[in-house]
């Protein structure tokens, strides 16, 4: 499958339950378990889940009180999770965009499975974990993180033309093909 399938699939899947927060997820369980179960992948890591946090923040969290929240690097550690780290500045070239997509995504493995021990949550069940709230709390501190190095490249190659972070990622989904299965 192209990524631009995947991304016709999410895109289609917000448009319609964008008034359906239990729809959103009920239907993001298969789009989930078909991106991991695809070899090779076609659909980075991080800009895969980069539009997956963005719809579930539009349809689901803005819905909820109080909303979900990315973890902390001290809520990480808590759970005997090391907190991510990188030298973010150096990251503003599309194969830096990639090596840190790798980093980021090796970490995010295990940190799943130290986050479902702690938390007693099926975090390494992706038909499942998105109903849980340890699943986006990692997630939207994975994405934090990708928007900050969105922006930057963003900055770095294309000054001043971007809107915002989901706008660099929609142009790295429409013009750079041949990275989006690495990013």
């Amino acid at each position: 499958m192209a990524h631009s399938q995947f991304r016709n699939r999410l895109i289609a899947l917000a448009n319609d339950t964008s008034e359906n927060p239990t729809g959103f997820l009920e239907g993001l369980s298969d789009i989930h378990f078909d991106w991991h179960d695809e070899l090779p992948p076609t659909y980075g890591f991080l800009l895969f889940h980069h539009r997956v946090v963005r719809y579930f923040n539009s349809i689901v969290n803005s819905r909820l009180q109080p909303q979900i929240s990315a973890f902390t690097p001290s809520d990480l550690q808590g759970m005997g999770v090391q907190p991510f780290t990188a030298n973010l500045g150096n990251i503003d070239t599309l194969g830096e965009l990639a090596n840190f997509s790798s980093s980021i995504q090796s970490w995010h493995n295990n940190a799943h499975g130290l986050i479902g021990s702690a938390t007693q949550t099926p975090m390494m069940d992706p038909r499942q974990n998105i109903f849980f709230q340890p699943f986006w709390r990692l997630h939207l501190y994975i994405d934090g993180l990708f928007q900050t190095v969105l922006q930057q490249y963003g900055d770095r190659q294309h000054s001043s033309q971007f809107i915002d972070s989901p706008a660099v990622a929609g142009h790295l989904e429409v013009s750079h093909h041949s990275w989006v299965p690495r990013i």
